[in-house]
């Protein structure tokens, strides 16, 4: 069953009325340096880079500005032997990793949906992004039909009277950043976004987990479905309007192919809806 609830979260409406929580803009842990869940021989290999001494406050040759910030574990400016005692004990930890943060929410909750993982693909985010960018210079007309997130990208909305060590233990592997308790139902803000309806599945397999579900949206107007077709992608696009609230009243709906060399071919083009509706281009 959907439960249309929209958890009171601060929320950033964009224009064609996409809607999303903001997100942190760095979601690596603590000595993760390279940001790839792990902290690791590589992550070493840079706080080693930057190991400078007590008072030293600028980085040494080999070693960037960002990557000196992140070796200060204990934010004294330096980085020196005592950031190192703060760093050896995590060796090893392991945390999801989120890589970059991109700033194309359309593009990238497509592609999770194209590629079935919690996080895309770089190249199924950057082919779905330079396909979109295509097909808008092509037909100006949908600059402003954008995909609207069907759930808030970065929540999970968990049922769970009591916590417990399984429980805690996904939270801090999937960097949970805020945590509403709500009587038996939980909002949980991860860092990033992530594919919901999947994550959903992984916490609500614990046994001490009623359900869960993503943070549903309620009145979208407009869709877009990828479908890939070998080196093409296919694009339905449905441009809903006139009262959305419950499923719009109106609809334009394209197909469109776009090819492997970034060739756009329209396949068809429909509209429907009730008879008030006024499809005027």
């Amino acid at each position: 069953m959907r439960r249309l609830w929209v958890a009171w979260t601060a929320i950033v409406i964009l224009p064609g009325g996409m809607a999303f929580t903001v997100q942190a803009d760095d979601c690596r842990r603590p000595g993760d340096f390279d940001g790839d869940g792990e902290v690791g021989l590589a992550d070493h290999a840079v706080f080693a880079a930057c190991l400078s001494g007590a008072g030293v406050a600028i980085p040494p040759p080999g070693c960037d500005a960002a990557d000196f910030a992140a070796a200060d574990q204990d934010d004294d400016t330096d980085v020196d032997l005592a950031d190192f005692a703060l760093l050896s004990p995590r060796f090893g930890e392991t945390s999801f990793g989120y890589g970059p943060h991109r700033d194309n929410l359309e593009a990238e909750t497509l592609a999770m949906a194209v590629s079935g993982q919690l996080r895309a693909p770089d190249a199924e985010y950057e082919r779905i992004a330079g396909d979109l960018a295509l097909i808008r210079a092509a037909y100006p007309e949908l600059v402003t039909v954008v995909d609207d997130a069907d759930y808030v990208p970065n929540q999970l909305i968990v049922g769970i009277s009591v916590s417990s060590p399984a429980y805690a233990a996904l939270n801090e592997y999937y960097f949970v950043v805020d945590e509403e308790i709500h009587g038996t139902w939980r909002v949980l803000t991860f860092c990033d976004n992530l594919n919901a309806p999947l994550l959903a599945a992984e916490y609500a397999s614990l046994p001490e987990v009623n359900w869960a579900e993503p943070n549903w949206m309620i009145g979208i107007d407009d869709y877009i479905t990828v479908t890939p077709l070998g080196g093409t992608y296919r694009y339905e696009i449905d441009d809903g309007f006139w009262d959305c609230f419950d499923g719009c009243d109106c609809h334009r709906l394209w197909v469109l192919d776009v090819d492997a060399e970034g060739s756009v071919s329209l396949i068809s083009y429909a509209e429907q809806g009730w008879p008030h509706c006024e499809f005027a281009e």
